[in-house]
């Protein structure tokens, strides 16, 4: 697909499986992580959610594991601000965005918001960075 930055973010529902969102956890998983300035601000990122909805986010937990919440918004998160950074495509991010909501929707109704928050949050800080460079 080419660039259709005015297209809506959610047209086409990219499809999902359990070894797709594998191959994405293992490979944000490395490189988030590895990465003390992508990890960081995303866990500030996603800290501020974590205090928004301290409900869905044990829900999630108790349905996957203590801590899971928290490290997949991570990695979403960072994978926004690597493509605010131009490492890897936004339709990438945006897929992961899909993907995470897809993964918690199922087990915990109401679930699929904390990923799209998350977006929302790592989408508008980095806009607003880059506003500020352009000054």
């Amino acid at each position: 697909g080419g660039k259709h930055a005015t297209m809506p973010l959610f047209r086409r529902k990219p499809r999902i499986t359990e070894e797709i969102y594998g191959r994405l956890m293992t490979s944000f998983g490395r490189v988030v992580d590895n990465d003390p300035f992508v990890a960081r601000p995303a866990q500030a990122l996603v800290d501020v959610v974590l205090g928004e909805e301290p409900d869905l986010v044990r829900e999630v937990d108790r349905a996957f594991y203590d801590g899971a919440c928290s490290y997949h918004l991570r990695l979403l998160a960072g994978s926004w601000i690597m493509a605010a950074e131009g490492s890897i495509p936004r339709q990438t991010a945006e897929g992961f965005e899909e993907a995470v909501a897809w993964k918690f929707g199922p087990k915990v109704k109401g679930s699929a918001r904390l990923s799209h928050r998350v977006s929302a949050l790592a989408r508008g800080e980095f806009e607003r960075d880059q506003r500020l460079d352009a000054e």
